[in-house]
């Protein structure tokens, strides 16, 4: 049929309006389940940043209460290795002053054994009818050998005691070196309890996980420090009983010499009344009578006066000679703590350039913050020990110096004293016996009868 308008048609197949309306409803399914699946993926989603989030968050708190928890560990053993530090070094003190007053005494008897070596060689000026082997040659010889007998006693105990002490110096240091590391450890410690989310210098590290080279285990941690206590408690015992038997040594020494001085005194003087009182009966048969025999019994009296007297000598010289190596010591040790306050302050500088995930508080970290704090700490120490040392050490020289011009107007007052009693000899009359003379020498008039 002709058409007046005309007509077009796509060369394209015509679609039916059921399978027209077949793919809208085939779109609308697509369309649901994309939307279900949409669902569940946002659903599951939501759930795992939850899940994920509350797990990074409570395994964050469970690390830092073991950090706390840690970190009190480490604080109590501290704790316990400062005190056994302090009882060390206290034992290590009073071991070294009982190691000088024994090395006193042990000096002291330099003068007896002198006095003793005079007195024999003396005796053996004596012209041959008088070189007799009397009683006090044998209390001599025994005082002799009582004196050198303590001399080799103290001399064994003070090498003893040296040899303590550097076992106990080598104690200190060791804990003195794990108190450091505590400290540092502590350091680290708390820097990575500290750390959170929002720090600004945390960072990815490589090989977080890795465990450092010469780790140890908690019991061997734990075992390693009680090992060092336990050493310690016994070494302490030890020079306990060291410093007893000096003590114990030092005063049975002393007895021991004043008992036999006392009996030399005792048969010095009865041999001089038997020496005198047989040449009074010789001049008594001549019918003369001397003044000798009276200046004789002073020459005696003198020779037992000074025997005593130089027991008293004054040790500041060895006492100024020690103090003064102990400050170069000190100085010493303050130097020689530069090095490795550098060294642990760079090594915690480096490390704290590592990755986030590296800064872990390890070991390493542990005993590197311990070694800075103990490092600092010691210098503190060492350089207020020196001040204290060079103001000892000034305060003895000043009064080192006094005592130096004290004894010179002491020897000067003592040789005038001494040649006062040359001149004032002729002055003793006949009838002032060496008993008398004893008498007053000891301060005993008041203790006998009169008559």
């Amino acid at each position: 049929m002709d058409s007046s308008i005309p007509i077009f048609e796509k060369p394209h197949p015509k679609v039916s309006v059921l399978d027209w309306t077949r793919n809208i409803q085939r779109l609308q399914n697509e369309a649901r389940l994309r939307r279900f699946e949409s669902y569940e993926l946002r659903q599951r989603a939501h759930q795992l940043r939850n899940e994920t989030s509350v797990t990074t968050y409570w395994d964050n708190y469970t690390n830092n209460e073991l950090l706390r928890d840690r970190i009190f560990h480490v604080q109590s053993w501290r704790e316990k290795q400062r005190f056994t530090r302090e009882c060390l070094r206290d034992e290590i003190r009073i071991l070294k002053e009982e190691k000088n007053s024994t090395e006193l005494h042990l000096e002291s008897l330099q003068v007896p054994l002198m006095v003793v070596s005079q007195c024999l060689s003396n005796r053996d000026q004596r012209v041959p009818p008088e070189l007799t082997r009397d009683q006090l040659g044998e209390e001599l010889n025994k005082e002799l050998h009582i004196i050198e007998n303590s001399k080799r006693v103290l001399t064994d105990i003070c090498r003893m005691g040296w040899e303590k002490i550097k076992e106990l110096q080598n104690v200190y240091c060791r804990l003195d070196r794990e108190i450091q590391n505590k400290d540092e450890t502590l350091d680290l410690e708390y820097y990575v309890k500290d750390l959170n989310r929002e720090s600004s210098n945390i960072s990815y590290q490589l090989d977080p996980t890795r465990i450092p080279a010469e780790s140890m285990t908690e019991e061997s941690y734990v075992h390693c420090i009680e090992n060092t206590i336990k050493i310690a408690n016994q070494l302490m015992d030890e020079s306990k009983a060291l410093r007893e038997s000096m003590f114990k040594s030092r005063e049975q020494a002393r007895n021991q010499m004043y008992a036999q001085s006392q009996e030399v005194e005792m048969i010095m003087r009865r041999r001089v009344y038997d020496i005198q009182r047989a040449r009074n009966e010789m001049e008594w048969q001549k019918y003369k009578v001397k003044i000798k025999s009276y200046q004789e019994g002073i020459f005696f009296d003198l020779i037992a006066y000074e025997s005593v007297e130089n027991f008293d000598i004054p040790k500041l010289e060895t006492n100024l000679q020690k103090v003064d190596r102990e400050i170069e010591a000190l100085r010493a040790a303050v130097a020689d703590k530069i090095n490795p306050t550098k060294l642990v302050e760079t090594r915690l500088e480096i490390r704290t350039r590592r990755p986030v995930l590296e800064r872990v508080q390890d070991k390493p970290m542990r005993g590197l913050i311990e070694e800075y704090e103990r490092v600092h700490m010691s210098t503190s120490m060492l350089e207020k020990k020196l001040n204290d040392a060079l103001t000892t050490y000034h305060g003895m020289y000043n009064h080192y110096q006094r005592i130096i011009k004290d004894l010179e107007y002491k020897n000067q007052a003592l040789e005038t004293d001494r040649r006062l009693i040359e001149i004032r000899k002729p002055l003793h009359g006949p009838d002032e016996t060496n008993f008398k003379r004893n008498v007053g020498y000891c301060h005993m008039a008041d203790e006998l009868v009169s008559e």
